[in-house]
């Protein structure tokens, strides 16, 4: 039911809007409804609209109680809520339910609707939507799309739900200062408590000690996530660059899921590696789409279709590999268009490609934080960059400190850091020049032995500069 809102604003124009509409959505969109809800303009409508256009449930309510959990969130003090919709049967104060999924029973110990306050009510009827408590204290036994149903007389079958939510972006998150590891484990079984999409497992870094490898499903969740820790938790945290699942296929004919290029099985074994790919819309002014193109060449996209939606407005269709798109794609994309660009996309599945490991040395040791999957065209070019940005970030140690970058045992890129430098002969005032060379060359044994046991300091910056570099 098409509603279009805002037409008290000068700039107004529904008929374009519905041709959109129409073209973009197809969608009819001939008696689309108008309104204002700041002017109260149309209201009436809407909801007249409502009553005659959409249907009302359909439901036998003495039938066997078949309710679809539809949210849930962590109370700290009365535990999980559990938002239902009641397809079939009625939901009673004190009836005993099955979560199906999870094969457990618990008794309703409070019900309620929201109006938009929560008030209690007796019960839950066909169409309805509430609330519920049940004394469940651990938020993934209540899992979204499961089917809640009477444990002494049960549905025949679940409701199809919804499909699973899966994390689609990964990254590690390590706390600064290695005492703060437990404070970091507290902080995100906490958030995990109100947020059943974000996931997380322990992770162990040579360079960057302990922290945990999560699951977000995207990068604004990862932000929001990192900034929450941080503001929430008082947290000092370093964040590795974010990745994608990718699927390992070995020799052995074995299928592997990928988070984390740590986990990446050895060159030899690998048969070949696939790559998660979106199918993505764009729609911008048609001033703009020789840059957007450009963009998404870049960016390794193929292009599906091109069509004018009307004189000045075009739609865009690129299928894109997932990791292309998100580091900045969307940043650039608003920059190239000046803000005149829509961007939606939706995942369609693994396609094979050209991946490698990109690992970065440090004195000759991989930093397993700063390694990156990429595709073989473009991982000349970004261990180049890499390198020669580390290299003004790193501070000077007392020590040279190498950087180089690496595929597998091929190093393709290295910069130097020199050491800082005394004036070890500052005080020798003419002489035998024995006594200099041999103050230097004794500088030069002891720099030697601090590049052995010395301890190379990463900024948090080096591993920003991984999601930074063009």
């Amino acid at each position: 039911m098409p509603v279009i809102n805002k037409i008290d604003l000068p700039a107004a124009d529904p008929d374009r809007v519905k041709e959109q509409i129409e073209s973009v959505i197809g969608l009819d969109a001939h008696d689309a409804v108008l309104v204002s809800a700041k002017a109260g303009l149309g209201i009436e409508d809407v909801l007249e609209r409502v009553v005659r256009d959409i249907p009302p449930p359909q439901g036998d309510p003495e039938a066997p109680l078949k309710a679809l959990l539809f949210d849930s969130w962590y109370d700290p003090y009365r535990g999980v809520v559990c938002m239902v919709r009641v397809v079939e049967g009625t939901l009673r104060h004190r009836d005993k339910v099955l979560f199906m999924a999870s094969s457990r029973s618990y008794p309703v110990d409070e019900l309620g609707i929201f109006t938009p306050k929560a008030g209690p009510v007796d019960q839950l009827s066909v169409g309805e939507v509430g609330f519920f408590y049940a004394g469940i204290k651990d938020l993934h036994l209540a899992q979204i799309g499961d089917t809640i149903t009477h444990t002494d007389r049960p549905t025949a079958a679940a409701y199809p739900g919804f499909q699973e939510v899966k994390p689609m972006v990964f990254a590690g998150l390590y706390p600064v200062s290695a005492d703060d590891y437990e404070d970091l484990r507290d902080a995100v079984d906490k958030l995990r408590l109100n947020d059943a999409s974000f996931t997380f497992e322990p992770e162990s870094s040579g360079a960057l000690g302990f922290g945990f490898r999560c699951g977000f499903l995207g990068l604004l969740h990862m932000e929001i996530i990192q900034a929450r820790l941080e503001r929430e938790f008082n947290l000092d945290l370093i964040t590795t660059a974010p990745g994608v699942r990718y699927l390992a296929h070995t020799t052995d004919g074995k299928v592997h899921e990928i988070d984390s290029p740590s986990k990446l099985p050895d060159a030899g074994r690998i048969d070949y590696l696939e790559e998660p790919y979106i199918t993505s819309t764009i729609i911008t002014r048609s001033d703009y789409v020789g840059a957007i193109l450009a963009l998404a060449e870049e960016r390794r996209g193929t292009q599906k279709s091109l069509q004018y939606l009307t004189i000045d407005r075009v739609l865009i269709e690129y299928d894109f590999p997932l990791a292309e798109v998100i580091h900045d794609f969307y940043d650039r994309l608003k920059s190239v268009s000046r803000g005149y660009a829509s961007f939606d996309y939706h995942l369609v599945g693994y396609r094979k490609s050209e991946l490698v490991k990109l690992d970065i040395l440090i004195n000759g040791d991989p930093v397993d934080a700063l390694s990156l999957i990429i595709h073989r065209d473009n991982s000349y070019q970004r261990g180049k960059v890499l390198v020669e940005k580390m290299k003004d970030l790193i501070p000077r140690q007392m020590f040279e400190v190498v950087l180089q970058a690496a595929i597998g045992s091929r190093i393709i890129a290295r910069e130097s850091i020199r050491p800082i430098s005394k004036n070890v002969i500052a005080k020798c005032y003419g002489g035998d020049i024995s006594r200099k060379r041999k103050l230097i060359e004794k500088q030069k044994e002891g720099k030697k032995r601090m590049k052995r046991v010395g301890r190379v300091d990463i900024p948090q910056e080096a591993f920003l500069a991984v999601l930074r570099v063009d």
